[in-house]
């Protein structure tokens, strides 16, 4: 929290931050959710297909990497093209396959680290 801390001593209102930034995040989310409406039509579990090729991105990246969820983002694209020209039964299951690869040779992601920190 230092840079919180060094933010104040400057004058920054690091409330006023915290408060735009959690609004900018939400509005994005809405958008990004209006987005995927109509591609993910309108069913009972509307936008789980995206919500989990989400996660794979979010996990193949690393958690908290915005670095990373680009680059897993076009693992995960050219994974799904790759198979549906290859096997195309098997399109849904090519991003998880990368998944898991990635996770076995780095267990926390593409930009992912571990950090230690002293509580």
């Amino acid at each position: 929290m230092t840079d919180r801390e060094m933010a104040q001593s400057i004058g920054i209102d690091t409330n006023r931050i915290f408060i735009l930034a959690f609004s900018l995040g939400v509005f994005l989310a809405a958008l990004g959710g209006a987005l995927a409406t109509p591609t993910s039509g309108i069913a009972p579990g509307l936008g789980a297909d995206t919500m989990v090729l989400a996660f794979a991105v979010a996990a193949i990246g690393g958690l908290g990497q915005i670095e990373g969820a680009a680059v897993a983002s076009l693992i995960v694209g050219l994974a799904r093209v790759l198979a549906i020209y290859l096997a195309p039964s098997l399109d849904a299951v090519a991003p998880y396959a990368a998944m898991l690869i990635v996770l076995l040779i780095r267990p926390y992601g593409l930009f992912g680290s571990v950090t230690a920190r002293r509580i």
